[in-house]
């Protein structure tokens, strides 16, 4: 992971990895940092929106340790923002990560297995996923990120 000690107790969910005890989390943050939990909940396609003036609170309560971290998953989720993106690179980093896949073409497979909600993945999606997780550190030195085939 990214380093920062938020003890999240991630399951395999339906929709991914799910961690039950942010729900905590997101509801005490509701209306003081985000808007939007308490209309959608747990609605994964519900996006939430930082309160106006919270991201210039926030900087500067934080360390440059933690600035760091944010820094390198805001680098990791450019350009898969949607849910359906979030979706998608936690899917890949769980199969990776706690089921042990080592080469994108396991990853697929893994992920087919998962349940019918990861067939929205085209292969060449979770390909791309992998590579650009992989590039970026964030499943260790042992994964391949070239596939034996990745194509749609």
């Amino acid at each position: 992971m990214c380093g920062e000690p938020l003890r999240l107790k991630f399951v395999k969910g339906f929709y991914g990895p799910y961690a039950e005890n942010l729900r905590h989390v997101l509801k005490a943050v509701e209306g003081h940092l985000v808007s939007g939990y308490f209309d959608g909940g747990d609605v994964p396609t519900k996006p939430l929106e930082v309160i106006p003036g919270a991201l210039d609170d926030a900087q500067g309560f934080i360390g440059a340790e933690t600035k760091r971290r944010l820094d390198r998953v805001s680098k990791l989720l450019d350009g898969f923002e949607p849910p359906f993106g979030l979706a998608l690179l936690a899917t890949v980093h769980w199969v990776a990560c706690e089921e042990g896949a080592r080469a994108a073409d396991e990853v697929v497979r893994q992920a087919y297995r998962w349940g019918p909600r990861q067939h929205q993945f085209s292969k060449r999606e979770l390909g791309i996923a992998t590579e650009v997780l992989a590039s970026q550190g964030w499943l260790g030195n042992e994964i391949r990120a070239e596939p034996a085939d990745v194509s749609a």
